[in-house]
Formats: structure tokens, C-alpha cells, sequence
């Protein structure tokens, strides 16, 4: 198996340099139509593709894809999603600008239902729906600021070597979001997981297992920390948005073929 943190130290910095992975001359997120949000994403995918060590399992790959696509493709359409699963340890998730979105293995193994697993794609897509990713790419391009893979799934400041290279070309995202942000994706999850038929209540379930290990185990859960943000605040605010939806019953939590899913990755 490989470890995402023997992987990050080979792969070195992860600038996504080159012509046409800028942002260039963009003032805003408004400014890139969808078509332009799907190219400059695939070209983004493809270079993270080629460095980070994602799983790859055919019947893994389907099932996440199956998944995700089943919230997305219902509330979303302007862009095809696409889902890979990182071999890596570390508790993390990210999502890349039209559509792309990359869920490490660490994450999945803590999601105990499909709903949980669901919760933190929900939120992903959030983030792709509202183009929080754009808005972060045009003040990266403002500022000439920017952070490599390495800190965003593991939650550390790059080194000297790879700072020159984000100097040079910048990369793709900030550490994290802000916490409105953050709000809104959890907002459109919720939403998003009830049209789909899907328990919204996996999403707290999810939150507030990883609020519980931090507290035994803070390195454990660290880069997820790191890059989202959580507070039982944020847990109560996400419980408050089901009940305000009148927290609908008989959706599904979980399902064979996610347990399999899961027995499959490990």
C-alpha cells in the first residue's frame, strides 16, 4: 500500500504549472463560462491524476462515481462529475473546479454508513456548485499566492523548494475555505442528499465522529481539521438545516453494496 506521506515527499511540489492552467487575465469566477470551468478542471484533474496515488479498482472506482453522481447529476447539471479515491491514510477531501472531486481512502474507512460517505461528497459538490473554487483560484491569480497538494491533504506548509515553485506558477487552491463557504456547501449537501434520497442525518453522523476523534486522537483527524473547519457550532448549525426540512424519514442510510464498497478498499 502506498502512503500518501512517502508519496507527497516523492512527488515534491504539485505547482500545476504550464500554459493553460492559469487563470489568466480572469477578474472573477463570473467571468469562466461552465465549458471553460470543465476544461480548465480536466486539464487541473489530469495533472493531480499523474501525482497523487489514486486506487486503482475498477469495481472501487464505479461504485464512487455511482455514488456521487446520484447527488450531482440531480441538482447539477451543467458539468459531469467525476469521483476518485485516494490512497491515502489521512482524513481529507477536496474538490477541483468542474467537477472533479477526490475523497482519500482515510475518510472512507470513518464513514461507517453510505450516508456519512455521502454527507462529505454532498458538501464537495457544494463547493463545485457554488464555484468556491473559482472565487479561490481569481484571488490566488490576485494575490500570486497559492499552496501545492502536499498542503492541502496533509495539512503542512510546503518547503522552501516547493514555495520557489509556487512562486513560479502558483497552484491550484487555498488551505481551506472560509467559513461562510463552508456554510453554504453544507447547505446545498444537505439540500442536495434529501432530493437524492439519501439521510442527510449521515452527514452529522460524520461530523460528529470526527469532532469525537480529535479529541482521542487529534493527529489522527488533523488535515481534515486543517482544511475543514469543524465545531460541534457546525454540527448544530448542520442538525438545525434538517429540522428545518422537516427532517424527512425513509431515506437511505446505508446499503450493502457500500459495505462491500468499503470491504473492497480495505
Amino acid at each position: 500500500m502506498l502512503r500518501f506521506k512517502s508519496a507527497a515527499t516523492r512527488f515534491g511540489a504539485v505547482g500545476l504549472l504550464g500554459g493553460g492552467l492559469a487563470l489568466s487575465g480572469c477578474a472573477s469566477a463570473g467571468s469562466i463560462s461552465p465549458q471553460e470551468e470543465a476544461q480548465l478542471g480536466a486539464q487541473y484533474s489530469a495533472e493531480i491524476n499523474r501525482q497523487l496515488p489514486i486506487v486503482q479498482n475498477s469495481a472501487v472506482h464505479s461504485y464512487i462515481n455511482q455514488l456521487g453522481r446520484s447527488i450531482a447529476a440531480r441538482v447539477d447539471p451543467r458539468l459531469n462529475y467525476t469521483f476518485y479515491v485516494v490512497d491515502a491514510p489521512e482524513v481529507n477531501a477536496f474538490a477541483v473546479p468542474g467537477g472533479y472531486i477526490y475523497v482519500n481512502k482515510g475518510l472512507i474507512q470513518r464513514a461507517a454508513t453510505m450516508s456519512e460517505l455521502a454527507g462529505v461528497l454532498g458538501h464537495e459538490i457544494g463547493h463545485v456548485v457554488e464555484r468556491h473554487g473559482l472565487e479561490q483560484m481569481a484571488r490566488m491569480q490576485n494575490t500570486s499566492l497559492g499552496v501545492n497538494l502536499a498542503y492541502i491533504l496533509l495539512g503542512r506548509q510546503p518547503g522552501t523548494l516547493e514555495q520557489v515553485a509556487l512562486q513560479g506558477g502558483a497552484g491550484v487552491f487555498f488551505a481551506s475555505h472560509s467559513r461562510s463557504d463552508e456554510n453554504q456547501a453544507d447547505r446545498v449537501a444537505v439540500q442536495y442528499m434529501i432530493q437524492s434520497g439519501i439521510d442527510p442525518n449521515g452527514m452529522v453522523a460524520m461530523f460528529q465522529r470526527l469532532l469525537e476523534e480529535q479529541k482521542s486522537s487529534p493527529n489522527a483527524v488533523a488535515q481534515w481539521f486543517s482544511t475543514h473547519p469543524t465545531t460541534q457550532e457546525r454540527v448544530d448549525n448542520v442538525q438545525a438545516l434538517i429540522n428545518q426540512a422537516g427532517n424527512p424519514r425513509g431515506l437511505t442510510r446505508d446499503s450493502q453494496a457500500y459495505q462491500t464498497f468499503r470491504s473492497r478498499l480495505r
